[in-house]
């Protein structure tokens, strides 16, 4: 069992599945979780993390939330998903609404409502000097924090950053990104446009394209890996499972092609569970690597 430590949201989705398709000027029914827009548990670090939880490990969740009833609401879900949450601050102001607009086919369009990120200062997370006996064996940045770069420079194994990650200068040995994120300049040299970031040390870009599958990019020559044939239920959540998968199968020794394979296998098992965070995953769907 490895130890990993999560930096990203943790939130309370709403999802809605919507019972057709959305179109400009159309009109569209639903149905809402319970019927009553209950939440479930979401957000990238909690997504991640609750897979490599499923996956037999150790997680610490390192994250900050409002400091009112629905940031006490989702430290709950997350304890109760297995997740560590002893590394989860608080921030001022009160928890914003999520709504995941869920396709029938499964796409999905995440709504964030009343966002007022310009007003809003965050606290830094908590500092690795105070716990000292925090040293993950490998850490899956989703969210740049502040403070996040103190604990990437402390972790034992792999640093896995979500790129872009806006203000964030610190370690980065493998970033993953979607190709829908990058401009046409960057698409042409990945590599070279994720060095110019975070340096020579970077090892390699994993780029995203969905259901065509991910391909690595290193001083090497570029890896491609197709994802196994899934049924999508709610897409959800699966780019945060893909980089959990990367991350567990880097931080286990593998090389990239092996851990591209484990990577989309997870995101393929995601997409097929009716939920955020893939807590109604049942025993052994989140394979740890073996060699």
């Amino acid at each position: 069992m490895a130890d990993f430590l999560v930096i990203g949201a943790l939130a309370l989705d709403r999802p809605v599945w919507l019972e057709g398709h959305l179109e400009k000027g159309g009109r569209v029914t639903g149905r809402s979780l319970e019927a009553r827009l209950a939440p479930r548990l979401g957000g990238g670090g909690a997504n991640a993390g609750v897979a490599l939880h499923k996956a037999g490990h150790h997680v610490r969740l390192a994250s900050l939330v409002a400091g009112d009833a629905g940031g006490d609401e989702a430290i709950a879900m997350a304890a109760a998903a297995g997740l560590n949450v002893a590394l989860v601050g608080r921030r001022p102001g009160e928890s914003r609404t999520t709504l995941i607009l869920i396709e029938p086919d499964g796409e999905r369009v995440v709504m964030g409502l009343d966002l007022d990120r310009g007003r809003l200062v965050l606290p830094p997370l908590p500092a690795p000097e105070d716990h000292p006996e925090v040293r993950p064996g490998g850490l899956y940045l989703r969210a740049a924090f502040p403070g996040a770069e103190a604990w990437a420079a402390v972790s034992r194994g792999p640093v896995v950053v979500h790129w872009p990650a806006p203000h964030y200068r610190g370690r980065a040995d493998v970033v993953v990104c979607s190709a829908d994120d990058l401009d046409p300049a960057t698409l042409e040299a990945p590599f070279a446009a994720a060095q110019a970031v975070f340096g020579a040390a970077l090892r390699a870009i994993v780029v995203t394209h969905g259901a065509a599958g991910a391909s690595a990019y290193s001083h090497s020559a570029p890896v491609t890996v197709r994802p196994p044939a899934a049924k999508v239920v709610d897409a959800t959540g699966a780019g945060d499972v893909f980089a959990a998968g990367l991350l567990e199968a880097l931080s286990a020794g593998a090389d990239m092609e092996p851990a591209l394979i484990q990577a989309c296998a997870w995101g393929a098992v995601t997409v097929g569970l009716s939920s955020s965070a893939p807590v109604d995953a049942g025993p052994g769907l989140y394979r740890p690597y073996q060699a």
